[in-house]
């Protein structure tokens, strides 16, 4: 990889990070559980035992921790 490659990756993942950083607490705990419901999801396809039901209730139970204990 080339150094403006990696440079690009690493610009577009901070401007990323910032946008999440600066989301209002409802909507950061609900993006947290849709990326660890999706993440769930995907595992899934490999190991062929996590059912959508398990990856739902782990993208709920992940927004309502997210969003009670959330300092912000």
């Amino acid at each position: 990889m080339s150094i403006e490659i990696v440079t690009n990756i690493l610009q577009r993942y901070n401007k990323l990070e910032e946008w999440v950083q600066n989301l209002p607490r409802l909507e950061y705990a609900i993006a947290v559980g849709l990326a660890s419901c999706l993440g769930v999801l995907v595992i899934s396809l490999f190991l062929r035992e996590i059912t959508i039901v398990n990856a739902g209730a782990m993208g709920i139970v992940s927004t309502l921790v997210y969003y009670a204990f959330d300092p912000r």
